[in-house]
């Protein structure tokens, strides 16, 4: 007698093999139309990590656990943290410390007051180390508090081969990530709606209460995102752009294209041209995995690794 349940305990797998196969399938059609022989392209970048970021697979890395510094990049973390700790709609005064904090700014002055939430704009969106103090201040009570926090965090998310020293990226010595870190971190601030919103959002405008004012005055302050690939690359959900002398230019971000999400992190590209060629070259690379855009190939001056898992760490501004 045909068995009905067993037909029915069949048919998911049946249907799943088929889907793997008829993808499969996709790929092979696709390399055929596109060519066999992509022309190579170079990465210009001292670490990256390309990751999909719902299953974590690493498509591609170079020097992925490599201790560098990341700049800006740095404020991912701090924006984390701080949607973690803090009541979004309280108001938080600004220091003269934060205030007089290195470049770049908002522009906060001493006794300003504004909600957590404009901050985060204001951290992640002009990339404003007078925002990142003043969150760092509130949560840890002093810059080295909330760095603290900012290390346990990243401990939590298994990022091995990163150590914070401050909110912003400012370069020290000891405040570094890798490339790998940093896409961890980055995959773990996107499941926050208030980050994801944030880093997709082009422009915004800042409200903050001004210093000294007897009739309670307001000031609005207009900021835009300095992430170019919102405009420049199909499916961009989103990133984080930093640069110093001694980190050059970094960049993390999200992309997603044909149901295919993929994380990109870059430490240490040659220059602002370089860096969005790389983040792009990388992203093209994922897609093409998927049968999504034409097969290519990236060369590096170092050879590439494209671990099946991430490897266990080694010991040893914007």
């Amino acid at each position: 007698m045909f068995n009905k349940a067993l037909a029915a305990g069949r048919k998911p797998a049946i249907r799943q093999g088929c889907y793997r196969v008829l993808v499969a399938l996709l790929v092979l059609l696709a390399s055929a139309a596109w060519g066999q022989e992509p022309a190579p392209v170079l990465l210009t970048a001292d670490a990256v990590v390309l990751m999909n970021s719902n299953s974590g697979d690493i498509l591609f890395a170079r020097q992925p656990h490599e201790h560098l510094p990341p700049a800006s990049t740095t404020k991912v973390l701090t924006a984390l943290v701080a949607l973690e700790k803090l009541n979004l709609d309280a108001k938080i005064p600004v220091s003269a410390k934060a205030a007089n904090v290195a470049p770049s700014r908002v522009g906060l002055q001493p006794g300003d007051r504004l909600q957590a939430q404009d901050l985060l704009y204001g951290l992640l969106l002009k990339s404003g180390n007078d925002a990142a103090e003043t969150l760092a201040e509130a949560i840890g009570g002093s810059v080295e508090g909330f760095a603290q926090l900012m290390n346990v965090k990243a401990a939590e998310l298994g990022a091995r081969d990163s150590h914070f020293v401050n909110p912003h990226g400012l370069h020290d010595r000891e405040h570094y990530t890798s490339a790998y870190d940093l896409a961890l971190i980055f995959r773990q601030a996107m499941t926050q709606p208030l980050f994801a919103e944030i880093v997709r959002t082009h422009n915004a405008e800042l409200r903050i209460e001004a210093q000294n004012d007897p009739a309670g005055g307001w000031r609005i302050v207009p900021i835009h995102n300095t992430n170019r690939l919102l405009t420049g690359y199909e499916g961009a959900l989103g990133g984080k752009t930093g640069f110093t002398r001694a980190a050059k230019n970094c960049f993390v971000g999200e992309a997603s294209r044909g149901g295919v999400s993929l994380i990109v992190a870059v430490l240490g590209s040659a220059g602002k041209v370089a860096v969005w060629r790389d983040v792009k070259m990388l992203l093209d690379y994922g897609f093409s995995r998927y049968g999504l855009l034409p097969p290519m190939q990236i060369v590096t001056v170092a050879p590439p690794v494209n671990p099946a898992s991430p490897q266990p760490a080694q010991q040893g501004d914007e």
